[in-house]
């Protein structure tokens, strides 16, 4: 029987740099003061793409690279509490920042889970991943 492609180390690091990106993406619609922002229709939508791409991809980045994260749960705890843009700008700023730390911590543990999966790669592969990505930058 064939090993599921899918279970590959490099598309497990794939897709978690994929959902710390988008992880990234998300941040900075709350990342500075939202007092004086004038949040409009395309920013909310804009906003619930991020989301809804955060809650579809959820289950894929658990499933691979869960095991790797000391709790994936946060991350929809985190996804909960930002219900809207609307909803973020009306937060008390206590809450607001709790929430931004809490996606900081997250993020790290994102981060920390990718560091453990290339690891896993051998030292040949790692270097032949580091060139193509540096290529990829480049061209």
């Amino acid at each position: 029987m064939a090993k599921n492609p899918h279970l590959k180390v490099e598309n497990r690091i794939m897709v978690c740099r994929e959902y710390a990106e988008l992880w990234q993406r998300f941040f900075q619609f709350f990342a500075d003061d939202l007092e004086d922002l004038q949040v409009n229709d395309q920013m909310e939508k804009e906003f619930q793409q991020i989301m809804n791409i955060l809650a579809l991809n959820f289950y894929k980045f658990q499933q691979l690279c869960g095991e790797q994260m000391k709790d994936t749960d946060d991350i929809l705890k985190i996804i909960s509490d930002a219900v809207s843009m609307g909803h973020l700008q009306s937060t008390p700023e206590a809450t607001l920042s709790k929430v931004r730390v809490d996606w900081h911590t997250t993020f790290i543990e994102m981060n920390k889970a990718l560091g453990k999966l290339l690891a896993m790669l051998p030292p040949k592969r790692l270097a032949e991943l580091q060139q193509s990505e540096n290529n990829a930058q480049q061209g």
